[in-house]
C-alpha cells in the first residue's frame, strides 16, 4: 500500500513538475528606430514633402514597398532569434501616421504574428511619430495614451508624444510600456541637450506617476532617447542606473550601459564610434524578477545583413537612403530587444 501511494505522490509531483515548465514562456520585447518611414501620399498638415514621388527622394510605391519588405524581413529575424513567443511588444519610431504601420503589420513575413498597431500623432514639426506594435494573443491592450513635452521658457518647441501603454501580459501581468523618441542633437549635441533633459523629466513623471499607485509596477522604458547611457539626461534625470544594486534606489536598470561601455557595442555609429542612442530600460522587480517576468539579457540585433558592406561607410547601420541616394537598406539605426522568461 505504501509503495503504491509512493507512486502516487511521485506522480503528482512529476506532473505538477511538468505543468509549471510548460508554463513558462520565453518572449522578447524590442525597439526600432525605422529611418522614415513615410507613405507617398501628401499630407498637408505634415512636411513630408521630401517623401513624396516628386520630392527631393523621389520617394515611390516600389520604394516603400521594399522599405516595408525590409523591416517584416527583420522583425520576422527578431522573432526566430527569440524563439519560443517571440517579440511580443515592440517599440518604434519615425513613423508618419497609423497607416504605415497597419501596411507593415500586413506584410507576408510577419502577418502570422498578427500584430496590432498604436499610433498617437503628435505635434512634431516633420511629422514623424512613436508607434506600438503588440501580440493581440498574448497582450491585451488597457490604455494608451500620448504625453506631450510642452517646455514653458519654450513654449513654440514641438516634438514627438511619449506613448504610454498600459495592458496585460498573458491575461494576468499587467504591464506598462513608455515609447520614446527625444529631440535630436541637431544644432550641436550641449546646445540641444535640455530638451532632452525636459524629455527625462517628462518621462520619469510618468513613471513616479505609475509607481505612485503600485510600488511593485512592471515598467519598460524603451526607445530612441538620442543619448546614451552615460549621459545625464538617462543617468541623472531619468535615473537610469547602471547596474541592478543601484536601481534598487531609482527603480530603473538600464541594461546598455554595460553593453556600452564595457562592450563597445551600440545601436547607432557616428565617426566611427558606436554608442546605444536606442534602449530599453526596465523596473527594478523585472531586472530581479520579483514577479513573474524575468529578465534574462538585453541584445542588439546586429546581423551582417543590416550593415553596410563596402565603401566609406562599410560597417555602419545599412540605411535606406545616404543623401538623396535610395540605397535600399534597412535603417540607420539597430534594433534592440531583451530576452524575458514568463513564469506564472
Amino acid at each position: 500500500m505504501k509503495k503504491i501511494i509512493s507512486i502516487v505522490i511521485f506522480t503528482i509531483v512529476f506532473a505538477t513538475f511538468i505543468f509549471s515548465q510548460n508554463n513558462a514562456y520565453t518572449f522578447g520585447v524590442a525597439f526600432y528606430n525605422l529611418e522614415n518611414l513615410f507613405d507617398t501620399i501628401d499630407d498637408p498638415h505634415k512636411n513630408d514633402e521630401e517623401f513624396l514621388p516628386d520630392g527631393l527622394k523621389k520617394w515611390n510605391s516600389e520604394k516603400y514597398n521594399k522599405k516595408l519588405d525590409n523591416i517584416a524581413f527583420v522583425i520576422d529575424k527578431l522573432n526566430q532569434k527569440v524563439g519560443d513567443k517571440g517579440i511580443i511588444l515592440m517599440g518604434v519610431c519615425e513613423v508618419e501616421n497609423i497607416s504605415v504601420l497597419k501596411d507593415l503589420v500586413k506584410r507576408e513575413l510577419i502577418a502570422k504574428y498578427k500584430y496590432m498597431p498604436i499610433v498617437i500623432e503628435g505635434p512634431d514639426r516633420r511629422g514623424v511619430d512613436v508607434g506600438f506594435l503588440f501580440r493581440s494573443d498574448y497582450f491585451k491592450l488597457l490604455k494608451a495614451e500620448a504625453k506631450n513635452l510642452y517646455i514653458p521658457e519654450n513654449p513654440d518647441f514641438k516634438t514627438r508624444n511619449q506613448l504610454v501603454i498600459k495592458g496585460l501580459l498573458f491575461n494576468t501581468d499587467t504591464v506598462f510600456v513608455i515609447v520614446n523618441h527625444w529631440p535630436s542633437r541637431v544644432g550641436g549635441e550641449k546646445r540641444s541637450a535640455p530638451m532632452r533633459a525636459a524629455a527625462a523629466q517628462r518621462c520619469r513623471a510618468t513613471v513616479d506617476s505609475i509607481l505612485a499607485i503600485n510600488a511593485d509596477a512592471q515598467i519598460f522604458i524603451m526607445g530612441d532617447f538620442n543619448d546614451t547611457p552615460t549621459n545625464s539626461s538617462i543617468l541623472k534625470i531619468l535615473k537610469a542606473a547602471p547596474s541592478i544594486e543601484e536601481a534598487k534606489e531609482t527603480n530603473l536598470f538600464n541594461p546598455y550601459y554595460f553593453l556600452q561601455e564595457k562592450k563597445g557595442m551600440g545601436s547607432n555609429a557616428y565617426n566611427d564610434v558606436w554608442s546605444f542612442l536606442d534602449q530599453i530600460i526596465i523596473s527594478y522587480n523585472i531586472a530581479t524578477s520579483k514577479n513573474n517576468i524575468k529578465y534574462k539579457g538585453a541584445y542588439v540585433f546586429n546581423e551582417p545583413y543590416l550593415l553596410q558592406t563596402e565603401g566609406n561607410f562599410a560597417g555602419y547601420p545599412f540605411r535606406t537612403y545616404v543623401g538623396n541616394n535610395f540605397m535600399g537598406g534597412y535603417s540607420d539605426h539597430l534594433p534592440v530587444y531583451l530576452l524575458l522568461e514568463y513564469k506564472k
